[in-house]
């Protein structure tokens, strides 16, 4: 394999021209941007939702709501097919489809007051198929929340050092816009300086993280997996209600800072250090049976990587918060083409990043398979504990929290456990007492079991390369950390660390690489649940005049809003807490690629009727076309090889019937729309234009 450095410069070469030419084209001949088009912003402004912004204000929250988990996970999970698919879906499909998507869709909601997607579905396609949009979108969303949301949980998880980095962001944000809208009334001057007050605030709480992290303190911000799900439906509940310009704005503003900083700084490190790509171009798993995603490379990768190359959730976006706060027609090139070739970006660096690393250690990291409590014949002498001898006299070292972590009831003999198996999350979690006692090189006074050597994992069956080397230097456990946030993680901070004078910071570095995914994960979380509440709203004001979005004198219905809410919040609540990676992303990619086929059928279906020439409408057509037929493929395997086995496990088998139940409606939904557009295609072609009729006479 070549050294990542050409890879890099290549893509930045394509996307560079994609902007400069292709962007212009559809600006120009395609939309037909118009600077003195008054938009929503002007017209509806009420300081709430609808309020004119700063072109590159709006881009940079555009940038961090549309920027979450998708385009960092997705490459990472899909690493597992090899460096050449991942790279090449990415970059090519950024190019001809996510970036025309997200364009088109901006475009149409700014020309149309600010509608949702839904609206402007119902208006171009007609209530039937409208009602039917709505109906899928809501869904959508809920899964999308749920598969970013996941991912921030397993990365936070037991973390106090990221814990108290990321939640310092948000008193920070607060403060950011009282500033510059309260303070210094939302000018120039106002932006530059509570941009930079909440920089260096931002990398005073990364520093200050460590400190927290290795005092005594951090017991109270090392939190479950369940309370920190818990803790972000909250904050999700409590963003979305708030003024755009209290949180959301400015958050997303600081948050885009933090990435777009980052991804240069990632992309300037790849072209310098320059590391080789160690995953093979194609892996032996592209044919399925992997050890992340069990289906085969066409069609999972591209489900897998749902955001990236394309993201129907950007047209939640770029129709829920951001064109009622567009202040000139002509911004929505930078914002919408632009803003998402730099999620291309991002996702090619999250890939590299991934690929660098040892084969061995990414699947180490990103697996999490079953230990034997005691090593015998039947486990090929691998396990926690060599012998039952051995655990029964380690057992006093057992603490409450090892104890629950083995599952053990209490007063239940340490020696019961023999025969039985757990994950290798919960035995590299134990104490370091414990872990010690059992004969692992470990300090039994230090936090944190970041000492374990080549022969340790080799007692657990975990097969690694330069996997305990790192995770001593980033001060962490990082194996059978699923979800790929890690492995992210890991992969940037080697990157990083190979810059001159950084050898001996990767432990900042990887956790700064932690907070820099969890601001992208949370800036869409409470984005895409104000996005939901504005859908469920809607839908609600159908069925209750005075739950809808906005009562006859035009003030924002608060009722309505928080009952809103609270449904989209505790529906991707539940997904978290009863879901997993394995299940929860590929529901995710179905889900989000379904959408990006809905809004491309609406993109046509408008270009056809209003665009100069026809023949431009093939701009969103020939890439529905193709996101169409492999996302459908990918939603139909799930459901068969992924949803139905859970059926049959009664620990499981409700969660699989719900996955079954909502991608199947989600498949019909979607053939639906993609149907009924196809009889609005031939029924506006069939139709003379007014330019066709003129002629004629």
């Amino acid at each position: 394999m070549h050294h990542a450095a050409l890879w890099m410069l290549g893509a930045l070469a394509v996307l560079a021209i994609a902007y400069r030419y292709y962007s212009a084209f559809l600006a120009a001949k395609v939309l037909c941007l118009d600077a003195g088009f008054r938009t929503p912003a002007h017209e509806f402004n009420d300081g709430h939702n609808f309020h004119p912004t700063n072109r590159w204000v709006l881009f940079g929250h555009h940038f961090a709501a549309i920027t979450g988990a998708g385009p960092l996970i997705g490459p990472v999970l899909a690493a597992q097919f090899g460096f050449y698919p991942g790279f090449l879906w990415i970059l090519f499909g950024v190019v001809l489809a996510g970036a025309v998507h997200d364009f088109v869709v901006l475009v149409a909601s700014t020309r149309r007051k600010g509608k949702s997607l839904a609206e402007i579905a119902r208006d171009e396609l007609g209530p039937t198929l409208g009602t039917v949009t709505a109906v899928a979108i809501l869904f959508i969303i809920v899964i999308a929340l749920a598969g970013l949301g996941n991912v921030v949980v397993g990365a936070l998880a037991e973390s106090a050092w990221g814990v108290f980095t990321v939640s310092s962001s948000i008193p920070i944000a607060l403060a950011m816009g009282i500033y510059i809208y309260k303070v210094r009334g939302g000018t120039t001057r106002g932006i530059r300086e509570a941009s930079l007050f909440g920089v260096v605030l931002l990398f005073a709480a990364l520093i200050l993280g460590k400190t927290v992290g290795d005092s005594s303190f951090a017991e109270h911000l090392k939190f479950s997996k369940t309370a920190l799900t818990l803790g972000m439906g909250a904050y999700g509940f409590i963003a979305s209600v708030l003024p755009v310009w209290l949180l959301l704005c400015p958050r997303d503003y600081l948050s885009s800072y933090l990435k777009i900083g980052t991804i240069l700084l990632l992309v300037f490190g790849v072209i310098i250090v320059n590391p080789p790509i160690q995953m093979p171009g194609v892996t032996q798993w592209a044919s399925g049976g992997g050890p992340i995603l069990k289906g085969p490379l066409f069609p999972f990768v591209f489900i897998t990587i749902a955001c990236g190359a394309i993201s129907g959730f950007h047209a939640l976006v770029g129709s829920g918060t951001t064109p009622k706060m567009v202040n000139q027609e002509t911004d929505c090139r930078a914002i919408g083409y632009g803003a998402m070739l730099m999620e291309g970006l991002v996702g090619i660096t999250a890939l590299i990043a991934a690929c660098v690393m040892p084969p061995e250690d990414y699947v180490t990291i990103n697996t999490d398979p079953k230990i034997a409590v005691v090593a015998s014949s039947a486990s090929q002498n691998e396990g926690l504990a060599r012998s039952r001898a051995e655990l029964e006299a380690a057992g006093v070292q057992f603490n409450e929290h090892d104890r629950g972590l083995l599952g053990l009831a209490p007063g239940a003999s340490v020696g019961s456990l023999d025969g039985k198996k757990v994950p290798a999350s919960k035995v590299l979690a134990l104490s370091n007492p414990a872990l010690a006692a059992l004969g692992y090189h470990v300090d039994p006074t230090a936090p944190r079991a970041t000492t374990l050597d080549d022969t340790d994992f080799a007692r657990l069956g975990l097969h690694v390369k330069e996997l305990p080397g790192l995770s001593q230097s980033a001060g962490e456990v990082v194996a059978a950390r699923t979800g790929g946030g890690v492995s992210l993680a890991v992969g940037m901070a080697r990157v990083f660390s190979g810059l001159p004078g950084m050898a001996t910071l990767l432990s900042y570095w990887y956790h700064f690489a932690i907070m820099f995914e969890a601001l992208f994960i949370l800036t869409t979380i409470d984005t895409g649940t104000r996005i939901g509440r504005f859908l469920m709203q809607e839908f609600l004001g159908r069925l209750r005049p005075e739950l809808g979005v906005r009562s006859e004198s035009g003030k924002q219905n608060m009722a309505g809003g928080i009952l809103a809410t609270l449904i989209i919040v505790g529906g991707w609540t539940y997904f978290i807490l009863t879901g997993t990676i394995t299940t929860l992303w590929p529901m995710f990619g179905v889900a989000n690629q379904l959408l990006a086929c809905c809004a491309l059928a609406v993109g046509t279906t408008i270009l056809l009727r209003d665009a100069k020439r026809r023949v431009y409408a093939l701009v969103t057509a020939l890439p529905l076309v193709f996101v169409a037929t492999t996302t459908i493929t990918a939603g139909v395997q799930s459901i068969f090889t992924l949803y139905l086995p859970m059926t049959s496990n009664p620990a499981t088998a409700t969660n699989g019937y719900i996955n079954v139940s909502v991608t199947t409606l989600l498949l019909v939904c979607v053939v639906m729309i993609i149907g009924g557009s196809a009889l609005r295609w031939l029924s506006v072609i069939r139709t003379p234009r007014r330019q066709e009729l003129i002629a004629a006479e």
